[in-house]
């Protein structure tokens, strides 16, 4: 009994202790717990603290995105605000420039200079001429009656039938002056029309030009008729010929007309052969005058718009005026006659002054054409024109 109550205490203590023990260890396990409860507590905050943070910031940045698109929109409205007004500006620059242009009264050569010009072309004019007329022998050949009447008829339209008729029948052989004065005469004329035209006619808008200028000139300012003057001749020139094509054409034209000139006054050699020897003798001189013709259209056209210039010359026919034109024979003393050519241009100048009613033309002879009277050939020696017959 004893025994078996020693058994039964150790049985107990034993149980008791790994009662206790249990105890302590569920003790630390629901420490542990705590702790891991503890833990988890403190996660889940922070867990909830960075949901929140996330939103926050998340929040954040879709008004962050918001004010980019609404900055981006702002800036694409300034930018295309900004295109707009720098095109504006480029228009009115251009619309400035456009009008500066157009109201400018300043020349850009003067009339000195011009006056040279003219007095240079005639020059060079006179002394081809002479050239010409000294270079070909002229004496009237059965053989070449038919081109004689052919060119003599031409002629008549270009230098009139006075002088057509004097070429036909007096002996040049001896003195070829009256060749060269008609050599002269062809040549004024044809340069005449190289300053005065607006187009070369390659737009065959001659005439129209004219007479639109002609009213501009007369209802509008000094300043704003020669800026529309010089604008409308350089741009109708630019469209209808390329410059080269244009020099090259009148050359040609000019080299044809002076040989028709000499072959009407009965020069030696057929039309072909004067021609080829022409071409190459006088083919730069005639060259070098349409040059300076051009040059004379710029500078009357385009460059001087304070005023208008032209060149002047005499009609065949008209009676010789000492206030108005120069006997081409200096030292003849003539007072009076009648006009056989022109045989220099003269120039002449005219500047509207005011506006509306009271405006007016105040125009000035910057210098007299030469002309050639009929008396010239009083005394050169006639022969019978060929006939054609």
């Amino acid at each position: 009994m004893k025994t078996e109550n020693t058994r039964l205490t150790n049985i107990l203590k034993k149980a008791s202790k790994e009662a206790d023990e249990t105890q302590v260890r569920l003790l630390q396990e629901q420490s542990e717990k705590e702790k891991v409860q503890q833990e988890r507590s403190k996660l889940q905050e922070a867990h909830q603290k960075l949901q929140q943070d996330l939103s926050s910031h998340q929040q954040l940045l879709l008004i962050r995105e918001t004010e980019k698109r609404a900055l981006k929109n702002e800036l694409q409205a300034l930018q295309t605000k900004f295109n707009d007004q720098t095109t504006l500006l480029n228009d009115r620059t251009r619309e400035l420039r456009g009008a500066q242009a157009f109201l400018s009264t300043a020349d850009t050569l003067s009339g000195a200079e011009v006056i040279r010009l003219v007095d240079e072309l005639n020059q060079e004019i006179m002394q081809t001429a002479a050239f010409i007329s000294d270079s070909f022998d002229f004496a009237r050949k059965p053989e070449h009656r038919d081109e004689i009447k052919e060119a003599s008829a031409r002629t008549s339209e270009l230098i009139g039938p006075a002088m057509t008729s004097l070429l036909g029948t007096v002996q040049h052989g001896e003195d070829p002056l009256l060749i060269q004065i008609a050599l002269q005469a062809a040549t004024v004329e044809f340069s005449r029309w190289i300053i005065m035209t607006w187009d070369f006619d390659g737009l065959q808008a001659e005439q129209p030009l004219a007479e639109i200028y002609g009213d501009v000139r007369e209802t509008e300012s000094q300043s704003v008729s020669g800026r529309w003057r010089a604008l409308t001749r350089s741009h109708a020139q630019k469209v209808a010929l390329q410059e080269a094509d244009v020099h090259s054409t009148m050359v040609a034209h000019i080299s044809d007309t002076l040989v028709i000139v000499m072959i009407a006054a009965g020069c030696t050699k057929n039309y072909e052969d004067a021609y080829r020897e022409f071409t190459m003798k006088f083919g730069e001189r005639v060259s070098n005058i349409v040059r300076m013709a051009t040059r004379l259209n710029r500078a009357m056209g385009e460059e001087v718009t304070s005023a208008d210039l032209w060149p002047t010359h005499a009609a065949a026919g008209e009676r010789f005026d000492t206030e108005s034109m120069k006997d081409f024979d200096e030292g003849s003393g003539a007072q009076s006659g009648v006009v056989l050519c022109t045989t220099a241009l003269g120039l002449q100048r005219s500047e509207k002054v005011g506006n509306g009613e009271g405006a007016e033309n105040r125009t000035f002879t910057l210098a007299k054409p030469k002309v050639a009277l009929e008396a010239i050939a009083d005394g050169m020696e006639r022969e019978t024109e060929v006939s054609g017959d």
